[in-house]
């Protein structure tokens, strides 16, 4: 039995159409390399920012009280200019997660930085605590507020919270 000519010219067509495919292939992958030595192009990775005015106002360390989470949903009351309060809150930020806080426009965040707890220095993970310390500028009741996630994350209503009524007298 003789194999039947169209056949055989089908299968070398076929058989050819996939060398000319493979070929394209290896090809393609085939590119010049560059001249010289690469430099390295740096990047600025921005650092996550709170949306909190900030300033530099001086403050004597000595005129406020310290609120913790025990404070939450509680008023506290601060002279107008002088004198101020710190809030601090219990933070793992090697979870990702962090205090995004905000405050009313009668209040100035003068300094805010995490601290992580001093036994647990050069330990990865360890959580430490994020402070705030707040100035009254304008008279009236003011607000801090934060919420407790992670800032890639959608807020989906059963995050941690906390709420301090600050009285601007």
């Amino acid at each position: 039995m003789t194999p039947d000519p169209r056949k055989r010219h089908t299968s070398i067509g076929i058989v050819s159409v996939f060398v000319l495919l493979a070929a394209m292939l290896i090809l393609s992958g085939c590119t010049t390399q560059p001249t010289g030595t690469p430099t390295a192009t740096p990047t600025v990775t921005p650092m996550p920012t709170t949306a909190v005015p900030t300033t530099t106002v001086p403050i004597n360390m000595t005129d406020f009280e310290v609120y913790n989470e025990t404070a939450n949903n509680t008023t506290a009351t601060i002279p107008l200019g002088s004198g101020g309060l710190m809030v601090r809150l219990a933070e793992n930020p090697s979870t990702g997660y962090s205090w995004n806080a905000t405050v009313t426009s009668g209040l100035t965040i003068v300094d805010n930085a995490y601290e992580p707890n001093p036994a647990s220095q050069g330990m990865v993970g360890a959580p430490g605590t994020h402070y705030w310390i707040l100035s009254g500028t304008a008279a009236g009741q003011q607000k801090f507020s934060a919420i407790y996630m992670r800032p890639w994350e959608n807020v989906t209503g059963s995050e941690e919270t906390f709420v301090l009524n600050v009285l601007v007298e």
